[in-house]
């Protein structure tokens, strides 16, 4: 039985999807770590889309062409083969791979990886297009093409939605500006973002973290990473702290103490398995962002099931605050050493 308060949500015109989906990246999938197994990626992909064959909502999947080139996505594409008449709604992401072109956005490229990222789903239209770089090349010569591009594309159907990545709580303030920049330019119907209770949505100034702002502004919401690389379901901290960059939350054995230490805190109050662990994750998210879908990686060791029913009964207000209150322990801990930082000014 679904939820009562998780029903579909709206992410943009024409785009309604369940609030839980499903991401086809990971931290593995980073060039330096090891690669994930094709085989164990394939089932979890089938897994997941199978559980949402019975539902009334679609179900958002999220995978980029940056991603082992294309890889994520033929993968994805080759279960989306299996099952014809799937419903399926799949986001993907451009701006980090050239080619063989000047910049990753000169020209037709944008375009052009279009087509190959369809051919590589066995779609023929993508529900959500995510401009996952702001690096419009030099004085930003790209910036309107592109717009004038993934405008067009969605005017002739090939796109639902226009995707923009948005800042993460690492992200420093010279990326905020230029994401609010970019936000007012391109206008897009939807923001993606990495966020979880150890490093929520980032605060953008005025009161407003990236959750409030996209709701004022009527913008979907897709965060990514929810379960913080696996830590928020039983995982080892450590990957956690690798795939944000280790030093950028200061000390890793201080910071993965703190991790541990939190999460045995919620483990004793709602339950210490990997699925009790993850609905405490994944409800303190949604609940408090109704804008929002939040995606869970495939081929986790603490593999989380992808239906809604997984996540139970809502969290009340109480229980909100208490895992508040560890989560925010935890950020402290974590960005600790980036407070102390002295503040350097350089004349030139």
């Amino acid at each position: 039985m679904t939820p009562s308060d998780l029903g579909s949500r709206r992410l943009a015109r024409g785009l309604v999807v369940r609030p839980l989906g499903v991401g086809c990246g990971n931290s593995r999938w980073s060039p330096r770590a090891v690669q994930p197994d094709d085989a164990r990626l394939l089932d979890s992909l089938r897994c997941a889309l199978e559980d949402s064959a019975g539902e009334d909502d679609a179900q958002l999947f999220d995978t980029a062409d940056s991603l082992r080139n294309g890889h994520a996505e033929r993968l994805l594409g080759k279960v989306l083969k299996e099952h014809r008449g799937h419903r399926a709604q799949v986001a993907s992401k451009v701006g980090r791979i050239q080619g063989s072109a000047a910049h990753p956005y000169a020209g037709p490229r944008v375009r052009h990886q279009l087509e190959q990222t369809l051919d590589n789903l066995y779609l023929d239209e993508l529900a959500l297009y995510i401009l996952e770089s702001d690096d419009f090349g030099l004085g930003d010569r790209y910036l309107d093409p592109v717009i004038d591009q993934m405008r067009a594309l969605r005017d002739l159907g090939l796109i639902r939605a226009i995707g923009l990545r948005g800042p993460d709580f690492l992200s420093p303030a010279c990326s905020i500006r230029r994401f609010l920049y970019l936000f007012d330019r391109i206008r897009p119907d939807v923001v993606w973002t990495q966020a979880s209770g150890l490093l929520p949505l980032p605060d953008l100034g005025d009161g407003e973290d990236l959750g409030i702002f996209t709701a004022r502004r009527g913008v979907g919401l897709v965060i990514s990473s929810p379960l913080a690389h696996g830590a928020l379901a039983g995982g080892s901290p450590f990957r956690a702290l690798a795939a944000w960059g280790g030093s950028a939350v200061g000390c890793t054995k201080a910071a993965a103490s703190a991790i541990t230490a939190g999460i045995a805190e919620l483990a004793g109050l709602f339950g210490g398995s990997p699925d009790a662990l993850a609905r405490v994750a994944l409800r303190f998210l949604l609940q408090q962002a109704g804008n929002a879908v939040a995606v869970v990686g495939v081929g986790e060791e603490q593999q989380v099931g992808y239906s809604l029913p997984c996540l139970g009964e809502p969290l009340s207000k109480e229980e909100l605050a208490v895992i508040d209150v560890v989560f925010s322990r935890i950020q402290d801990a974590l960005t600790r050493p980036r407070r102390r930082a002295p503040a350097v000014e350089v004349s030139v």
